[in-house]
């Protein structure tokens, strides 16, 4: 009898769908109701009403049983200097720990962005329009309570639920975005995980107006083959949301925390509903957000994040991803060379590509570009980030043909 109402337990099971019941309009309009309220008076980093926000993060992230992944529990301090001034602001950084063991030391990231531009009489830039009507808060229920009430019920659903992905899964709530991206990349340069484990960064901001609008998504393909792109499809798809796909990036990525990991190498995409007439204004108030297509790009980014998280072989940079208009066009296998650094084995050349003319082949090894030896920890996203941020565009490509190191001159068109 006992076997029996266990096999009927399992069979009732259902941790999807419990975890996407979680993701739910009342809690998203709760989350929204205090981080766009007065109290937090626009949340700008560095000022009174951001700390509440940040105080408010910790809270429900602890409530979920996550693990805290900052430098100090949750938190990861820093500063930044905007307007003339030196200020403090904090990140906030938790983690679900993968089941699969041999999975579970790299992660997906989910995040957006939790500040705003604050209120009259802060010297912060970003205001538009000034204060109207007696109204002299930017409360910023889009930019960003929008992204920021996403990621926090997408981080209940695992914390308080039954899925347990393969990978580990990071939850950021990046600061200081809107002045320059701060926090974001902050914590790509001093990361709390090791930044060459995260394989995916799905980025939300702004994903809260104009519902009649197919959804942006920004970057299906900067991540290798068709894998991103087939979870994302499938993900929108399953919530009947619809969607504008770009393959790398449209005129928002750049402008928000994504960039912040496509520029260290790790595949990024982005979630916005786009500008509307509030945008950096003070009329981006709570009751504007559309609440069931906001629970549906939640529900999607759950989706998302679990798809990353499981799929194998894990996401790596798409090598023809034009950051700075230098595709490398190859196609590549990641090794390592037992003193540190790495390699990339090539299985694929375009012959009119720069390093296909400057005269790469089929199972020639990248091992080194302009600066030196690649990492043995991701050679490609290596490789690929040093050709983009290269001063020049002409670079010195060492490699190992037959065992004999050579060093190949290519050249990307100015």
């Amino acid at each position: 009898m006992q076997v029996l109402v266990l096999l009927v337990a399992l069979l009732q099971s259902d941790p999807m769908g419990e975890a996407l019941k979680s993701v739910d309009e009342a809690t998203l309009r709760a989350h929204e109701a205090y981080l766009a309220s007065d109290a937090l008076e626009g949340r700008a980093a560095g000022f009174p009403g951001n700390e509440k926000a940040v105080a408010y993060i910790v809270k429900q992230v602890t409530s979920y049983g996550l693990k805290a992944a900052g430098t100090e529990g949750y938190l990861q301090e820093f500063e930044f200097r905007t307007a003339g001034e030196t200020r403090k602001a904090k990140n906030v950084i938790a983690v679900l720990e993968g089941a699969d063991p041999k999975l579970k030391g790299e992660f997906v990231l989910l995040g957006g962005h939790l500040d705003h531009v604050g209120r009259v009489g802060q010297n912060v830039s970003g205001k538009l329009g000034g204060s109207r009507d007696g109204d002299e808060i930017w409360n910023g229920a889009d930019d960003n309570a929008s992204g920021t009430s996403a990621v926090l019920v997408v981080a209940r659903a695992f914390g308080q639920g039954k899925l347990r992905p393969k990978r580990s899964i990071l939850f950021a709530w990046w600061n200081a975005e809107e002045a320059g991206l701060f926090g974001s990349a902050w914590w790509a340069a001093h990361p709390t995980v090791p930044i060459e484990k995260v394989t995916y960064c799905l980025d939300l901001d702004m994903v809260g107006r104009n519902p009649e609008r197919p959804m942006d998504v920004e970057g299906t393909k900067n991540a290798e083959g068709d894998t991103l792109e087939r979870i994302i499809t499938a993900a929108c798809e399953a919530e009947t949301l619809k969607i504008t796909k770009y393959d790398h990036s449209n005129e928002a990525m750049f402008r928000s925390d994504g960039a912040s990991f496509l520029e260290q190498g790790v595949p990024a995409t982005m979630f916005f509903t786009y500008w509307h007439a509030d945008y950096h204004a003070v009329g981006d108030h709570a009751e504007k957000i559309a609440y069931p297509r906001l629970a549906k790009i939640s529900r999607a980014a759950l989706r998302i994040t679990l798809g990353a998280a499981d799929c194998e072989p894990g996401l790596r940079i798409n090598p023809d991803t034009p950051l700075k208009g230098r595709p490398l066009g190859i196609r590549g296998e990641d090794i390592a060379l037992g003193d540190g650094s790495g390699g990339v084995k090539i299985s694929y050349v375009a012959p009119e590509g720069a390093l296909g003319k400057a005269g790469l082949l089929t199972n020639d090894i990248v091992v080194g570009c302009g600066s030196g030896p690649l990492s043995g920890a991701r050679p490609m996203a290596d490789l690929w980030r040093r050709v983009q941020f290269a001063s020049s565009a002409e670079q010195g490509i060492e490699i190992l043909r037959g065992g004999e190191k050579r060093t190949l001159k290519a050249s990307w068109s100015r």
